[in-house]
This record gives structure tokens, C-alpha cells and sequence, in this order.
């Protein structure tokens, strides 16, 4: 038995003398095998992450990305909490408000840099906001300056910053981007964070677009505002339906220069159908927001009280203007309600421009902002984006010095008063939050 053994091993031995390479190699392998299993291990279980390929609606650039991807490329000097308080990123150690709240001084963090490897530092810094200076006083300290009193200036800085060649601050790098007819076909987003899916954005022009892209396989993820019946039932597909309250709002906005009686105004919108209670926008400010004022007139439908403000006034007809052929439903149920409710005759049409300067009523989006201040879509001297054209005095001084107040408490008395009295003079009918479907494709 002893002498078997011993053979055997002289056997192994001469083998090993004659082939010492190949051996050596298998003994470190052995080794190695033996002291790093757990490495192995651990490497063979790591997760596989594929892409996440979403199809978005819209023509946009550079300037005017959605928010959703954006704020995954960069961000800016603010970022909001979650009922929409601007609060300093991550890319600023501290701030200092000097000169009676005009100037803000930022103190930026000396350990950030752009996705392509380089510091950023206060030249970096390239708002282009009207009435605001921006002044780097060293490389980790920025003074951005108001000549009046501006309370939502850090609320605009929120905007994230992005370089012309796509360089962010953000969770993701942009590694590929293609382009049709001037605008983003598409754009390819890495994480930062091995642990995280690479995304894959596509833009489409339409709504219908989109759902084509996802059944066909192009896109695994859309978000939509309608749910198209064959899409309940689509194969290895997961629907969240969601209302959005923090993006925009749908309303009926009526020219006050063309329709100058705030009782007729009143008269259509307790004319006006307006949808499910739990859906329902009472005004411009989200639900969401600090300022928000849930306590004005609704306006719910009430045929005998828009009988009674309509009162003996004669009304030739009205046009309800839309540019969303989505809308056009609405649209129809709306023109009916006012046309068995109050008995003037009501014409749709469908226009791809809205002359702002001459319509009747417009059915529409308005944007939600995340700052309450409302000054560019109801101050009297807006013309551009005042488009309901409204002149009240009262609200006016509400929304001058609505801006100019740093204290959190008064500005949000005084936004209810602005929300009380909006309501009041109806320049719009505020109808409803639209509802978002994400339709994701299941594994």
C-alpha cells in the first residue's frame, strides 16, 4: 500500500518537473480560487441592469428640457422640499442675504465637479434671468443681486445648470444625443451609480405617437394623459394611473377685454361642467404649495345661479377656442352645458396659434410655477402672458408685493387674498389636474 503511494507521488513529481509551467499555473489558479471565492461569488450574483427606454411627447432642446430629465443631467443652486419651498443643493455650503434682501451671497461647495471631470466653481455660474446680476467674487463664492426686492429669487435659481455640450452636475452623464429636424430625437443617460439602470430617452411628436412606439416594442415606458381602451389589456404591461397636481392645470380662459362682465364670467363657469371632485383645480397654485387656498368659491355646476347672473344680458354667441385636439371632448360637453344652460349659440374650433388678442374663451393648460408668485400671468402690465387680459387693480398690488416680501407668513396671506379674489373676478374657469398613465412594460 506504502509502495503505491510513493510511486504515485514520484509520478506526480516527475510530472511536475516536466511540465512546470502548466502546473504552476493550476496550483495559483487553486489558490486564488480558494482565497477570493467570496469575491466571485459576490461578482457572479451582481444584478444585471438593462436600460430603461422611455418615450416622452414634445419637440424640445437644450433650453427647455422636461424637468424629469434635467434634473437628472445637473442642478441648480436651489432645489425645492415637498411643499415647494426652495431650499440650497448640494452645491452650495451656505448663503448670506445681504442689502436689505437684494444681494445673496453663496458660499458653493469646493468638491463638485461636471460630469466630464472638471471643478465647478462660481464662473460656472450662467443664469440668464431678467433683473438679476451674477457677480463671482472668488471661486467658491458667487453674489447674485436684484435692484428691488425679489422673494422667489431663489426659487428661479432652481433651474438646473447645463453646459452647450450637455456637461451636468447631476446623477446621470449624457453619453449620446441625436437630433431631427433641429430638435432631440433622442438622448442616452449613464448613471453615475453602477447600481442604477442606464435611461434611454425618445421624443415623439404626438401623443398617439407615443402609445405607437410602445406597443410596437420601440419604447418600454410612456407616461399618457388618456388610456386608450387596448392598453388595459396590452400583454406584460403594468398601468399606474396618477394625478398630477404640481406640473399644470386645465382651465378655460376667457378674454376679460371681449367678455368684460364679471357676471357673465360667473354665469359660465356655474355653467361650466367640471368633473370629478378628487380631480378638481380650484385655482393656479398647487394643492402642494405652502401658499395654497383651498378656501374660494368653487364654482360648482349650478344652472339656476347661471341662469340668475346672466340676468337679462343679451349674448350674440361665443367661440371656445382650443389647440389640443385632445381637448375636443371637453370642448363639446362644455358647448353643450352652455348652450342648454344659458341659450346663446357656442362654435368649437381648433387652432394650431391662438391669436391671444382676439379670442372669446380658450381651453387649455396653464402652467403650475413652484413658487406661488403668480405676477407674469395676472399683473395688468403683462401683455405677453396676461392672455386673459385682466385689469384689476387690487390684484395687482397683491401680486408687486407679493414678490417683494421675504417673510414666509405674510406671503402666504397674502397670496390667499390673491386666490380669493382671482376667483372672484373669474378671468378663468378652473376645471381640472390631468391625469397621468405610466404604462411600463413588464420582464
Amino acid at each position: 500500500m506504502l509502495t503505491k503511494l510513493h510511486f504515485k507521488i514520484e509520478l506526480l513529481w516527475l510530472y511536475f518537473k516536466k511540465h512546470w509551467i502548466i502546473s504552476s499555473f493550476f496550483f495559483l489558479g487553486l489558490i486564488s480560487t480558494i482565497i477570493f471565492r467570496q469575491q466571485l461569488i459576490s461578482l457572479y450574483n451582481l444584478p444585471i441592469f438593462h436600460p430603461q427606454i422611455i418615450g416622452i411627447e414634445g419637440r424640445y432642446t437644450i433650453d427647455d428640457l422636461p424637468d424629469e430629465i434635467s434634473q437628472k443631467i445637473s442642478l441648480g443652486l436651489a432645489i425645492f422640499s415637498d411643499n415647494q419651498k426652495p431650499e440650497l443643493s448640494k452645491l452650495v455650503k451656505s448663503l448670506e442675504i445681504q442689502n436689505d434682501n437684494k444681494d445673496y451671497v453663496f458660499t458653493l461647495n469646493d468638491n463638485v465637479y461636471w460630469s466630464s471631470g472638471k471643478k465647478f466653481t462660481a464662473y460656472d455660474i450662467n443664469y440668464q434671468i431678467t433683473g438679476l446680476t451674477i457677480t463671482p467674487l472668488s471661486n467658491y463664492s458667487v453674489k447674485i443681486s436684484s435692484e428691488t426686492k425679489f422673494s422667489p429669487l431663489l426659487a428661479s435659481l432652481s433651474q438646473p445648470l447645463i453646459k452647450s455640450n450637455f456637461d451636468g452636475l447631476g446623477d446621470y452623464t449624457v453619453t449620446k444625443i441625436t437630433y431631427q429636424e433641429g430638435y432631440i430625437k433622442t438622448i442616452n443617460l449613464k448613471p453615475k451609480d453602477n447600481h442604477k439602470n442606464s435611461i434611454e430617452y425618445h421624443f415623439y411628436f404626438d401623443q398617439q405617437d407615443v402609445i405607437n412606439a410602445y406597443k410596437i416594442g420601440n419604447v418600454d415606458i410612456i407616461q399618457i394623459n388618456s388610456l386608450p381602451p387596448e392598453l388595459s389589456n396590452w400583454g406584460k404591461t403594468k398601468i399606474i394611473k396618477e394625478i398630477k397636481t404640481d406640473e399644470k392645470y386645465v382651465a378655460l380662459f376667457i378674454n376679460t377685454q371681449k367678455i368684460s362682465s364679471k357676471q357673465i364670467r360667473q354665469a359660465l363657469a356655474y355653467a361650466t361642467p367640471k368633473g370629478e371632485k378628487n380631480q378638481r383645480c380650484l385655482g393656479p397654485i398647487s394643492p402642494n404649495s405652502w401658499a395654497y387656498f383651498p378656501n374660494v368659491k368653487e364654482y360648482s355646476l349650478n344652472r339656476s345661479r347661471a341662469k340668475e347672473l346672466l340676468g337679462e344680458e343679451k349674448i350674440e354667441k361665443i367661440n371656445l377656442s382650443i389647440n389640443d385636439r385632445n381637448l375636443l371632448p371637453l370642448a363639446e360637453e362644455i358647448k353643450t352645458a352652455w348652450q342648454n344652460t344659458l341659450g346663446f349659440p357656442v362654435s368649437v374650433t381648433i387652432e394650431n396659434q391662438i391669436n391671444f388678442d382676439n379670442y372669446d374663451t380658450l381651453l387649455t393648460y396653464g402652467a403650475i410655477t413652484n413658487d406661488p408668485d403668480q405676477y407674469l400671468f395676472w399683473h395688468s402690465t403683462q401683455t405677453n402672458t396676461n392672455i386673459t387680459k385682466l385689469n384689476n387693480p387690487r390684484i395687482d398690488k397683491i401680486l408687486e408685493e407679493g414678490r417683494q416680501l421675504t417673510d414666509q407668513i405674510e406671503r402666504k396671506a397674502l397670496y390667499q387674498d390673491f386666490q380669493t379674489y382671482l376667483l372672484e373676478e373669474s378671468p378663468a374657469i378652473f376645471l381640472y389636474y390631468p391625469t397621468v398613465y405610466t404604462i411600463t412594460r413588464s420582464k
